[in-house]
């Protein structure tokens, strides 16, 4: 915050300063070269008609036109000043859309491969506990299979709700916060819960 006030300070100064010392002197040039008297021999510059040498040399008359001119620029650094920040601002965000774009199709790229192989696996599993069902009528026997089951649909639900990211939400891994994750737990309760809804 103070680095962007001291920014607007410079930005109105420098208005200020180029308002006093350009635009305040141009304007007296355009104002005497007005006064050109058309003569005989051509365009001639009277200085009797003007002070041009007051104007020019900021005579103690010229104060209040000076600070409009001095206000005028201080003013208008102080926009040349908001709007750069406004720029600056907008292009950090697009720099920050765009990483998070190349982020999310990375990760799309990668879970395509690694969800062909895991989804393959886990769908081979899922078929072999429903095969051991069968087989077996051990109650303890039953319940490993089942959570076996659990975890399955886990991973597949895990796998599913990374290939749907849309934008990269994280959460902390550790408790220090120094290593975080992806955060999909939410999805994959929902995935999880629909996939329990199917089966009863």
């Amino acid at each position: 915050m103070y680095k962007r006030f001291g920014s607007r300070v410079l930005y109105a100064g420098v208005g200020m300063i180029a308002g006093l010392l350009i635009l305040h002197p141009y304007t007296m040039i355009v104002y005497a070269l007005m006064h050109l008297h058309e003569a005989g021999a051509g365009l001639h510059l009277h200085w009797s008609d003007f002070a041009l040498k007051d104007l020019l040399t900021f005579d103690s008359a010229m104060i209040p036109m000076a600070t409009a001119f001095v206000l005028f620029g201080g003013v208008a650094g102080l926009l040349a000043a908001l709007v750069i920040e406004r720029k600056k601002k907008l292009l950090m965000l697009e720099v920050e859309n765009e990483r998070n774009r190349i982020a999310v199709e990375t990760l799309r790229e990668l879970m395509v491969t690694v969800s062909h192989h895991l989804l393959n696996a886990n769908a081979i599993i899922g078929g072999k506990v429903r095969q051991c069902r069968r087989l077996v009528s051990d109650a303890k026997a039953l319940e490993v299979l089942s959570h076996i089951e659990t975890q399955g649909r886990k991973i597949d639900a895990t796998i599913r709700s990374l290939r749907e990211i849309t934008e990269m939400k994280t959460a902390d891994y550790t408790t220090g916060g120094t290593v975080t994750m992806i955060d999909i737990d939410e999805k994959i309760r929902e995935k999880m819960s629909r996939a329990d809804g199917v089966m009863s």
